[in-house]
């Protein structure tokens, strides 16, 4: 597992530690009302095995020396270091701070395996939303549940239908918090389903000028949430909307550990306008999420 964020060592993991275990502590009393979750106990757990260690000795030094019982806190003190590092470059990342370019093309710096993400999507059976399948994973189905929640969007554009359950979905959540936004969903051949809330569109992505048209883009109401799910045209896509996306805006690409290229071109060409969330990329671990160092926020 990758990071391009040196580990901290010495006294400063030993600093940055008693900082998080304080956070988590008053995090824990102010807004979970006393009441801590299995990760608060497990980092609470780590840490507090790490300060009966030799405190005159660094963290690594002394665990690197026990006995080969004790792989398990090896590990754990592993994690923690690149949990940390990650913390020190806050919430909102460059891009480029994050990616690493792989020789086969594919990027999953993810914290969770290949087989242990993909079934957060079901093991037997596809997620499903009213009876129909929802191709997410667990973990994403929340993200975006906390995301639509805090940002609220007025215009959601969804390039990727599929069956329509993520469109009607999306259109559920958007009623249920109270905003009164539209799905505008496309795909070259879009379900045969109807909702209030969601405008199903025929129409082919590798011309999405034809789809959405500078009329439109000039007068959809913002905030916007713009998801890429259809797998062609990314980079065509991408410059498309990102004249009319505003400050506070949301653009996700989904699927995207083989499309980090693209996206690279794209924001090489629009430097220091997105910075990836990682309030949303990391909130179950490293790029625990089909968005891989692909939840942008408009700055």
């Amino acid at each position: 597992m990758a990071d391009p964020r040196p580990l901290l060592q010495g006294e400063a993991l030993k600093e940055a530690a008693r900082t998080l275990a304080a956070e988590l502590q008053a995090k824990v009393q102010d807004r979970q009302q006393g009441v801590g979750t299995f990760c608060d106990h497990a980092l609470g757990d780590l840490l507090a095995k790490l300060e009966q260690l030799d405190q005159a000795a660094p963290w690594e030094d002394s665990v690197a020396q026990l006995s080969e019982g004790l792989d398990e806190l090896r590990g754990a003190l592993r994690r923690l270091q690149l949990l940390l590092a990650r913390r020190s470059q806050g919430r909102f990342v460059d891009f480029h701070d994050r990616f690493q370019p792989a020789q086969n093309g594919m990027n999953r710096n993810c914290d969770l395996s290949y087989l242990d993400f993909v079934l957060g999507q079901g093991a037997f059976e596809c997620m499903q939303w009213k009876g129909l399948p929802l191709f997410k994973t667990a973990y994403d189905f929340s993200i975006y549940s906390m995301m639509l929640w805090a940002l609220k969007p007025q215009t959601i554009i969804e390039l990727g239908s599929g069956t329509g359950a993520s469109a009607v979905w999306l259109a559920d959540l958007g009623a249920a918090f109270g905003t009164a936004g539209t799905i505008h969903s496309v795909d070259l051949y879009p379900p045969e389903l109807q909702h209030e809330r969601v405008r199903f569109i025929q129409g082919d992505c590798r011309d999405v000028n034809a789809i959405f048209d500078r009329a439109f883009l000039e007068t959809a109401a913002h905030p916007w949430l713009l998801i890429e799910d259809a797998h062609v045209n990314v980079l065509g896509i991408l410059t498309h909307f990102h004249p009319h996306l505003r400050p506070g805006d949301y653009a996700v690409v989904e699927d995207s550990a083989g499309k980090q290229r693209e996206i690279s071109r794209f924001l090489t060409d629009a430097p220091d306008c997105y910075k990836v969330d990682t309030y949303y990329t990391d909130f179950f671990g490293r790029n625990v999420t089909c968005a891989q160092d692909s939840i942008f926020v408009r700055t």
